[in-house]
């Protein structure tokens, strides 16, 4: 009896959600009993409770009264002839004279005359009493009994004989007008009964029916998908079991491993090779499994049919075995015998044209094949992986192309590409692997030994790239390759002094326009750090994202070339550049390069206060990679990058919480860039000491590796901050004066401007206007839009320090415009402040700014008239007969003496004097 009803309560004698088929199939029986015969079908996948309900039809019949002959098909007689006759004949009264009966059937003479005598005596027993014929699992019937049984349909007429049989069935023929033509039977005029499911409201009452632990309903139907048979071994453990903690997923993965591992030992030794073969080749092609089979004792498509009624297989091609079922198969195969398998079957895909997908999922867990193809369908394989960024997947592929036989020049790339792709997967070691595929030698790796430096550097380990490339330097025969190394040599020394030892000149001694673009990418970087001139590192920058020259496939030039473009102002141009650097490196599985270019991209939304934006390239760049296993380039840019942005929000207990995940992921000393932020958050927590320690640090580090640069990392401006709240005013001029040399060496508005908002803060306060106007005005057409913000509302705030109240209205429209387009909470509760002080300050007194303007000289008050007139400064000069630089030293001293900020104060000032002038 089913598990099913043994879970039922105690004296209950109906089947679960059985009852509309029950109902049906005893009113056939009632029919028998009055003498019609006829036949049923019961259709339900395995496990459906089918042999429960025949067993309750055939108890029901032999109470009435009526005969029941039963038989059950099985995979081990399905290959008798006669197998499954004998069952049903070995009760039949009237065949038990016939004393040549098992002759008769085991030599198969005179088929038609012996299924007609056999027909003849059933009948002849029915007449005298009603006959039930009961056969379960129809499809594992042999051929023979098959026929007799329909003989016996086509013979039955209206004598009573009822048969009622059971059947996987077609899964996809679900409508009862269908032909149906099972166990070779055709069932006209029969009755289709189709076990279903059960719904969730059975497993509730069945569930509900076991004894504590109370099991949850939702989770136990998921499991089993309302499969009784599953279920009733599901609920026969969980309450065997550890108690209500346990894992009902565990448990059914348990029974089907259970039940799918008893039913592959209780088959035949064909049908269960068979079995193996369909799980290590993973398909249903006929034409596929016929030349691997092992023989069979029937026809494979029956073969197939009856695998198929057990569960073992499916019948969709797309899925021929579960997953899991397959799973389990393998692990009950012998190694030898799967990977024997799956190479002939490799070599059968390959003969016939199959995909090469597919041919390669063969090899991979096949013997060595020892043919050309073979390595090449795997290294075909391998490089689809590597570019879809499938690391792991690609790396396993390489490994089994490197147990095929190859010639020393292409067993060297193999094993060079294998230590680049698992550099790659495994960051821990990443390091060490490309260290080991460097040294691996052949005419043809150049190439790929280039690549794998190129992504030690980005790495940090710039020590061992110039030692690799010494070595590599030796080996460079082509022009491109040597232009490469020369390129990667300047990078990882950082200064372009070059190697004339290994072939590598000095940049000083290679003719600008011979440079190729990886050169010149590597040159406007040399050119950024040293702050030598930075309309020549935009001429560089330009030549090496010049569209007409051959583009770059190393990743450390361009993301040199991209922070190049960020420092000369030319935001646009870096980030088109840090998106090609993302796509390539994606499509290469590179993932290093990938984060490099999204925290690049996530610096540049900052700056023009895209916040939003950054944190969407921030969380990218920490999903593209193990969260522990960056290396410090990496980890050092989020930390960095995570920082900054909390700071931009203005919420400092989510920076304080990046900075405490920094710290403790690495050493208290890290990169100048994530020094450089950690030291913002002190000074904005007012810890002067701690800020000014930590900037002098990233001064030290900047200064080590030569990167003078204040556009960088403007440590030089900050350390005067700090120092001038400290009360150190001479540390905090020499600071701001050695950074404003060499912000007017580079000459970039965000240098300039990010100088002067630097010095508005640190200087003595009659100098903070004039300062912090100029920082104004240089970063209003800079794309640092956060930095203006930031010197908008420093000048506000000056200017109502020093009594100048007249522009400030201005600037704090100009300063709220721009929080709210960006979002800005920090400066939209600086606004209000502002704004409160403003209000709240008495009017300016125009009799103390008559009196300053009566002050003036003649030759002052007539410049500030041609000023009022509209002139500019350039044609004040071509008037007066001086140069452009004195006229604005005299209108910068006339600015302070009226205590005004430019020309727009100026003509507010003097229209509210007019009527006294």
């Amino acid at each position: 009896m089913s598990a099913v009803r043994r879970l039922e309560a105690e004296g209950a004698d109906e089947l679960v959600e059985r009852e509309t088929e029950l109902r049906l199939l005893t009113r056939l029986i009632g029919d028998l009993e009055h003498g019609h015969g006829g036949s049923a079908l019961v259709l339900g996948p395995a496990g459906s409770g089918r042999t429960a309900l025949l067993d309750q039809v055939a108890s029901l019949a032999a109470e009435r009264g009526l005969q029941v002959f039963t038989a059950r098909g099985s995979a081990t007689e399905s290959e008798l002839p006669y197998g499954l006759l004998s069952q049903l004949l070995a009760s039949i009264p009237e065949l038990a004279d016939v004393p040549w009966l098992h002759a008769a059937l085991s030599d198969g003479t005179d088929v038609q005359v012996l299924h007609e005598l056999l027909c003849q005596r059933l009948l002849e027993s029915a007449r005298r009493c009603p006959v039930l014929l009961v056969v379960d699992d129809l499809i594992l019937a042999d051929e023979q009994s098959e026929a007799w049984l329909a003989a016996l349909q086509r013979r039955r007429g209206n004598d009573p004989v009822l048969l009622v049989a059971a059947h996987s069935g077609s899964q996809d023929a679900d409508g009862d007008d269908a032909p149906l033509y099972l166990g070779g039977l055709p069932w006209e005029n029969r009755h289709v009964v189709r076990l279903r499911p059960l719904s969730e409201a059975a497993v509730r009452r069945l569930v509900h029916a076991v004894p504590a632990p109370r099991l949850p309903v939702a989770e136990v139907y998921a499991a089993t998908e309302g499969n009784p048979a599953l279920l009733a071994e599901v609920l026969a453990r969980s309450s065997a079991g550890p108690g209500p903690g346990a894992e009902i997923t565990a448990i059914t993965a348990d029974v089907r491993r259970d039940t799918v591992l008893d039913l592959l030992a209780r088959l035949p030794s064909d049908l269960a090779s068979l079995v193996r073969t369909i799980a290590a080749i993973g398909t249903l092609d006929e034409a596929y499994l016929r030349p691997l089979a092992a023989p069979l004792g029937m026809p494979l498509s029956r073969a197939l049919r009856v695998l198929a009624d057990s569960g073992l297989i499916g019948t969709d091609p797309a899925q021929p075995m579960n997953p899991q079922v397959a799973t389990w198969v393998l692990a009950a195969t012998g190694a030898a015998e799967r990977a024997g398998t799956r190479r002939r079957a490799a070599e059968l895909g390959h003969r016939r044209a199959a995909p090469e997908e597919d041919v390669a999922g063969l090899l991979l867990g096949s013997q060595p094949v020892g043919e050309p193809w073979a390595l090449e369908t795997l290294h075909a394989a391998a490089l689809r992986r590597r570019e879809a960024g499938d690391h792991t997947e690609a790396a396993r592929y390489y490994r089994r192309a490197l147990a095929e036989p190859a010639p020393p020049g292409t067993s060297a790339r193999l094993r060079l590409e294998l230590e680049t792709v698992e550099a790659s997967s495994c960051p821990f070691t990443g390091g060490l692997r490309l260290a080991r595929a460097t040294r691996i030698s052949g005419d043809d790796t150049v190439r790929t030994r280039l690549s794998a430096v190129d992504l030690m550097m980005q790495r940090g380990a710039r020590d061992d790239a110039l030692r690799e490339l010494a070595v590599l330097s030796e080996a460079v025969v082509e022009d491109r390759d040597r232009a490469d190394l020369v390129a990667l040599h300047w990078l990882a020394e950082g200064s372009g002094a070059g190697a004339a030892l290994h072939g590598v000149p000095a940049l000083a001694d290679v003719d600008p326009a011979a440079l190729t673009p990886a050169q010149a990418a590597a040159a406007s970087w040399l050119a950024t750090t040293s702050c030598s001139d930075g309309r020549l590192a935009r001429r560089l920058a330009r030549r090496a994202a010049d569209p007409s020259h051959e583009p770059m496939t190393l990743y450390s030039p361009r993301l040199a070339l991209a922070i190049t473009f960020t420092q000369t102002d030319d935001v646009l141009e870096a980030l088109s550049v840090y998106e090609e650097v993302i796509a390539d490196a994606s499509a290469a599985g590179a993932g290093v390069p990938v984060a490099l270019g999204l925290t690049g991209q996530a610096w540049i939304h900052l700056q023009r206060g895209r916040v939003q934006a950054a944190e969407d390239a921030l969380a990218k760049a920490a999903a593209s990679g193990p969260p522990d296993g960056w290396p410090l380039t990496v980890s050092d840019a989020l930390s960095t990058i995570a920082i900054a942005a909390a700071l931009t929000r203005g919420d400092l207990d989510a920076a304080q919480r990046a900075v405490d995940v920094a710290v403790d992921g690495g050493p208290l000393y890290s990169a100048p860039y994530l020094l450089f932020m950690r030291g913002l958050l002190e000074l904005d927590l007012k810890r002067h000491r701690r800020a000014l320690g930590l900037f002098q640090e990233c001064g030290r580090r900047m200064n080590a590796a030569g990167w003078l640069n204040p556009g960088l990392v403007p440590w030089r401006s900050h350390v005067a901050i700090a120092a001038q709240a400290l009360g150190d005013e001479h540390t905090a001029s020499a600071m701001i004066g050695e950074e404003w040399r060499l912000a007017q060496n580079w000459g970039t508005r965000t240098a300039i401007g990010r100088t002067h908002l630097g010095a508005g803060v640190a200087v003595r306060s009659e100098d903070a206007v004039f300062r912090l106007t100029q920082a104004v005005n240089a970063l209003q057409q800079s794309p640092a839009r956060v930095l203006y913000v930031e010197a908008v509302l420093l000048l506000a705030g000056a200017q109502l320090n020093r009594g100048q109240t007249s522009g400030v209205p201005r600037l704090l429209r100009e300063a709220e415009r721009l929080a709210t387009a960006y979002q800005l909470a920090w400066a939209t509760s600086r606004i209000a402040d502002l704004g409160k002080r403003l209000s709240d300050r008495p009017r300016r007194s125009y009799r103390t700014a008559s009196r300053r303007w009566r002050a003036l000289s003649p030759a002052a008050t007539d410049l500030v008239r041609r000023v009022l007139s509209n002139a500019s400064n350039a044609e004040l000069a071509e008037e007066l007969g001086v140069s452009k630089r004195a006229v604005e030293l005299r209108l910068t001293a006339i600015y302070r003496q009226l205590e005004v900020t430019g020309r727009a104060e100026l003509r507010e000032l003097f229209d509210a004097l007019d009527k006294e002038l």
